[in-house]
């Protein structure tokens, strides 16, 4: 299992790199990088979900008892947010970007990162139990992570505006993808082959490009923006040794399988979320800060998958 799981990180490394590579072409560019990320977003992400939510679950039973499960991935990223905020208190991270550090620290990038490593690592199949764990993430970010940006700065307020601004973006494309798939399987309607052959291949799409974007991503950054320092450095020990051994810790009393330990801890441990740079940008909060954490826990984080997914296996820290 070791092995296989190496020859998976071997790939999406080959996608990230086939990425980094043609970013460096005159046709590609910036308008490449839009494009992937508008289309796999917009046009591959949706139907990915309910393609793979539709496959996974199948049946109404199913659906309740995998979803039932969303109060531990609740807990759990509550658990992560409450513990890097203390922990951003401890280590005396400046006042006017202590919650971002928080928000760094606790919101993972679940979509572009997440779902390809687990889909490389667990095979098809196991997209329906990230999916509870996206479900969650999706909530609280757009609900207390923006409210938690908004407190943010010298003289941060969190206003109701802002906050009834970030639920309008719970309505993202996979999260309708996604309730569509649980109505089909909730009230059993049939879908026809005719309709599912072409969203299995659009469905197949989605990890490649999103591994090719972050590849992109990591081709056009521009080092001089990124400036480390105590913060930043607070932010890598949170984000890679704090939140991991925070993961084992409470999915270890979690009464669920040991593949959803695994797969939660996974996407727990994934570098931050991508939206949080975009969001401080647009409340005028520490943008820099926030775009550098981003950076630096995506490039780190090419290292420590492979690592985080030995060390499970091989010491079986969720059980055999």
């Amino acid at each position: 299992m070791v092995i296989q799981s190496i020859k998976s990180v071997f790939a999406i490394m080959m996608l990230i790199f086939t990425g980094f590579y043609f970013a460096g072409k005159k046709w590609f560019g910036k308008p490449g990088m839009d494009f992937l990320s508008k289309f796999t977003v917009e046009a591959t992400l949706p139907f990915y979900m309910f393609y793979s939510i539709h496959r996974d679950i199948g049946t109404r039973k199913g659906l309740i008892e995998l979803f039932s499960k969303l109060p531990v991935t609740f807990c759990l990223i509550l658990f992560i947010l409450l513990l890097a905020a203390l922990t951003g208190r401890v280590l005396r991270i400046a006042p006017e970007r202590r919650n971002t550090f928080t928000v760094a620290c606790g919101f993972p990038n679940v979509v572009f990162i997440g779902f390809p490593v687990i889909q490389a690592l667990w095979g098809d199949g196991i997209t329906s139990v990230g999916a509870v764990y996206y479900i969650s993430s999706t909530v609280l970010f757009w609900t207390i992570g923006i409210w938690l940006l908004q407190r943010d700065g010298k003289n941060g307020k969190a206003s109701e505006k802002a906050f009834l601004s970030g639920l309008k973006m719970l309505i993202s494309p996979a999260i309708i993808g996604m309730l569509a798939a649980m109505l089909v399987v909730f009230f059993e309607i049939p879908v026809s082959d005719i309709i599912l052959k072409p969203l299995s291949m659009i469905s197949q799409l989605t990890s490649p490009l999103a591994l090719i974007f972050i590849g992109s991503v990591i081709r056009n950054m521009d080092p001089s923006s990124i400036t480390l320092g105590k913060d930043v450095a607070a932010a890598l020990f949170v984000r890679f040794l704090v939140v991991p051994a925070a993961a084992v810790f409470f999915l270890r009393l979690m009464p669920i399988p040991t593949q959803m330990r695994e797969v939660f801890f996974m996407l727990s441990t994934m570098p931050a979320m991508a939206q949080m740079g975009i969001m401080a940008r647009q409340y005028n909060r520490d943008y820099e800060f926030a775009c550098t954490i981003i950076t630096m826990t995506t490039v780190i984080s090419m290292l420590t998958i492979p690592l985080f997914m030995y060390l499970i296996q091989q010491f079986q820290i969720f059980g055999a």
